[in-house]
């Protein structure tokens, strides 16, 4: 192996659901800026001209991709799209879900559905359309996005828990599915990282004290923390690793 070229993506393509997030939008700049092509997917185009932007200034072809991840038929379509407009599908950055903070007897059917339908559904027929396209070349890999609520039993997240604990579980069963077809699947755990969706508790002094008290590193993540260890796994560095989550948290998990 060439250790100095670990971390190079010339020739590879990436498709990243969540794509014009925080995060999301991080894993299309990280993979553009090491060679990559890349293709953003997202409901929502707010955000994307300058994601697109940015990939584009290191040389690299980069799409938007309209996705509705309520509807398989429409995450057909995206994995079809991108793999058209890319010419194939080396890496599946399975990003995309959200959050909704309620007490467990005060959710409803709809949020469960909502949840449920979005941070597990959604990635698993995600990862299985693009799979098929990975399969016929017998080469892929696919990294998707959980939590460290996959593994903590924090309140008020029930749902969100649920679906992330799911995603842990499904990531070992289609890593033994599909290894004899040349794919590595595996997740990463992220604690709190500086978002958009996290900016009220860093705004608010007490919350952020508290949240940073139970850090041993004493901070937050930032996206980039994310990225490097996609970037990582996505990596021939990783050609040996497969069905496994890797808690990306500041030592949060330690106690």
């Amino acid at each position: 192996m060439n250790y100095s070229k670990m971390l190079d993506f010339t020739g590879k393509t990436v498709l990243i659901t969540g794509g014009t997030g925080s995060i999301g939008s991080e894993f299309a700049r990280a993979f553009a800026s090491c060679g990559a092509d890349v293709a953003i997917a997202d409901i929502n185009p707010a955000g994307s001209e300058e994601i697109l932007s940015d990939c584009e200034k290191f040389g690299r072809r980069a799409y938007f991709i309209s996705v509705d991840l309520f509807s398989v038929e429409s995450i057909e379509e995206m994995v079809s799209s991108a793999a058209q407009k890319l010419g194939k599908i080396d890496v599946l950055c399975n990003h995309a879900g959200f959050n909704n903070r309620k007490n467990a007897v005060e959710y409803t059917e709809a949020d469960w559905d909502k949840l449920i339908g979005v941070d597990l559904k959604a990635v698993f027929f995600v990862a299985t359309a693009t799979a098929r396209h990975m399969i016929e070349r017998k080469t892929g890999k696919i990294i998707t996005t959980a939590s460290v609520s996959a593994a903590r039993g924090h309140k008020r997240l029930s749902i969100y828990a649920s679906a992330k604990g799911g995603i842990r579980q499904m990531t070992k069963v289609l890593a033994h599915e599909w290894a004899e077809h040349g794919i590595t699947v595996n997740a990463i755990g992220p604690g709190y990282v500086v978002t958009k969706q996290t900016e009220e508790y860093v705004k608010d002094p007490e919350i952020f004290k508290y949240l940073v008290s139970h850090i041993p590193m004493g901070r937050l993540g930032a996206p980039a923390d994310m990225a490097s260890v996609v970037l990582f796994l996505a990596s021939e560095g990783a050609s040996y690793i497969t069905g496994q989550t890797i808690f990306v948290e500041g030592g949060r998990l330690i106690d």
